[in-house]
């Protein structure tokens, strides 16, 4: 069975003969443990894809089907609680919080789910990182590129699906 699978997945912006059609029936299937690359041409509708697998935003028809669960037929409080729980994004801009450290940043997504952190599990991913050192920084004291790796650090840390 597939972890992710996406059937007829279309997204409409707009309506007539200015309707943009940014997905327009996109089938995708994507193994566990499966790398896959999405790639295009700017205004391709990479983004919307993305935003529609990680259930960030709904789709005008079809379906986007995560770990066995249709995730476009979840209200909004079911979709953020199962995004938090079974998917790891890293956003383009990282979407750090500003007023906490790395770890705190890490580490929030699973406390806002009312959970423990798994301190082995973290401690794991920030090494292989390189974050050792940087764990009581605020992201303003960090470069881009370690900003980016908290961010994926915070992507891995609730063992997405």
């Amino acid at each position: 069975m597939a972890l992710l699978k996406t059937q007829a997945l279309k997204k409409h912006y707009g309506n007539g003969d200015t309707a943009v059609h940014a997905l327009d029936g996109v089938n995708l299937e994507v193994e566990s443990g499966e790398f896959v690359a999405i790639v295009g041409t700017s205004g391709s509708g990479k983004s919307t894809l993305l935003h529609m697998l990680g259930g960030l935003d709904r789709p005008t028809s079809g379906n986007v089907t995560i770990d066995g669960k249709d995730i476009s037929t979840l209200k909004d409080e079911e979709l953020t609680i199962f995004r938090r729980r079974k998917i790891g994004f890293v956003f383009q801009n990282y979407n750090l919080v500003p007023v906490l450290n790395v770890y705190e940043n890490i580490v929030l997504p699973i406390e806002l789910d009312g959970k423990e952190p798994d301190k082995t599990h973290i401690d794991k991913i920030v090494h292989t990182l390189g974050l050792d050192h940087k764990m009581n920084n605020l992201p303003n004291n960090l470069s881009g590129g370690q900003q980016q790796r908290v961010a994926i650090a915070r992507a891995l840390a609730a063992k997405p699906a």
